[in-house]
């Protein structure tokens, strides 16, 4: 049954609210990632990680981000940071947001939806959104030409690394061509591949801005070939193995225009060879819809963090172009395995912000071809990266109650 209305305020705020609440054509979540609405920032290496709460607005929009489109009215309270900025760019035609104007202060983010359309005592209607807040993906993740065209749209950078991988490298292709993203700037790295692979790659040569096929010292040499020719204002890489989900990119933009932040994770389902055999939907546990440091006291705690999933599946990253800059600007050749792991601690240490989003925004895949498909054999690069880290920085204690939950 379509669920037409989502509350995620506090439905004792008034009757006609608490009459509603009642009906079975209600969902009722708790506001953002089920902590406090105005979450702070904490400092730096202040231990951050939990995962949402299960009835959250946060965990139903990774669980039913779809059935998002099914609601006819959202009900927030209008001082919820974390709600608003979760919803913010989800709207379609014909959806309403009914904000509650009582207690405390208004969001900042508030201010964008001007006039409501209707005001009965605290409560205002918006049923005009502005374009920004309007969902510019249909139900198919496929760009909606009329709301695209109405937002200016900030360039990102694909850098895709490809060797001897014919059998994946055409659907990781259109992954990202398909997107439709109308402001992609789309580079293609090949180590000279001897499979077929760059027969393939010559097919859409006319549809990426460089491709570069040649002999490399590695992934991490033939990564930094195509970061030195990015131009974008936000990055990331996509192993030719992997891929995008669709609308990843709008929803990457959208993030990033909206909290100006260093780093946008989202999540990454991991499957076998077919896309659609999933094994498991993998998300970090930093908190959703706000910017939080990037905490590296906690990065650098392998084993309880990192080996356990509360961090990062490479795909499912984007990354200023600054906060890439500012962290060296370029991967280290010399890591086989863990070049992905080694960036994010040094962006950690630069300082970086990093905003958790609900949406999945690649599928990585597990094959038998795979550099880690056996054992753990990035354990002595691990080992010879944290010796050097430990070098050079004190580590914060973490404190009680962390979570942990893999990473890939």
């Amino acid at each position: 049954m379509k669920t037409p209305v989502l509350i995620a305020a506090d439905v004792h705020s008034d009757q006609r609210l608490m009459d509603l609440a009642s009906t079975d054509h209600c969902a009722i979540v708790t506001p953002g990632a089920g902590t406090a609405s105005n979450l702070p920032v904490p400092p730096p290496n202040v231990p951050t990680l939990h995962p949402p709460s299960p009835d959250s607005l946060a965990a139903y929009l990774v669980e039913h981000g779809g059935g998002f489109r099914n609601l006819n009215t959202i009900v927030v309270n209008h001082g919820d940071d974390v709600s608003l900025a979760l919803l913010r760019g989800r709207f379609r035609a014909g959806q309403s947001l009914l904000v509650i104007r009582k207690g405390g202060e208004a969001a900042a983010s508030i201010a964008e939806l001007g006039k409501p359309e209707l005001e009965d005592g605290e409560l205002a209607l918006h049923t005009t959104l502005p374009a920004d807040w309007m969902d510019p993906l249909d139900a198919n993740g496929k760009p909606i030409p009329q709301i695209v065209g109405k937002v200016s749209w900030p360039k990102i950078s694909v850098v895709f690394v490809s060797f001897n991988q014919a059998e994946f490298v055409e659907e990781g292709l259109r992954s990202v061509l398909d997107q439709g993203y109308p402001n992609l700037e789309f580079i293609v790295v090949d180590g000279n591949s001897t499979d077929g692979s760059i027969e393939i790659l010559e097919r859409y040569r006319s549809r990426v801005h460089t491709m570069i096929i040649e002999p490399d010292k590695g992934q991490s040499d033939g990564l930094n070939k195509g970061f030195r020719r990015v131009s974008g204002d936000i990055l990331t890489w996509l192993n030719s193995d992997d891929l995008l989900e669709p609308g990843a990119l709008f929803r990457v933009a959208q993030a990033f225009s909206a909290h100006k932040v260093d780093l946008v994770a989202g999540g990454c389902r991991q499957t076998r060879t077919a896309r659609t055999e999933v094994l498991r939907n993998h998300h970090n546990t930093l908190p959703f819809g706000i910017p939080v440091p990037l905490p590296l006291g906690l990065l650098l705690e392998m084993d309880r963090f990192w080996l356990n999933a509360s961090f990062f599946c490479q795909p499912e990253v984007f990354f200023s172009r600054d906060i890439w800059n500012r962290s060296g600007g370029r991967l280290r050749t010399d890591l086989y395995y863990v070049m992905d792991y080694d960036l994010w601690v040094r962006m950690a240490a630069a300082g970086g912000n990093v905003i958790h989003i609900p949406d999945f925004l690649a599928c990585s895949r597990l094959h038998d071809r795979q550099k880690t498909t056996i054992g753990m054999p990035y354990l002595p690069e691990v080992q010879r990266l944290l010796r050097e880290y430990g070098n050079r920085l004190v580590l914060p204690q973490a404190g009680a109650g962390e979570s942990a939950s893999k990473s890939g």
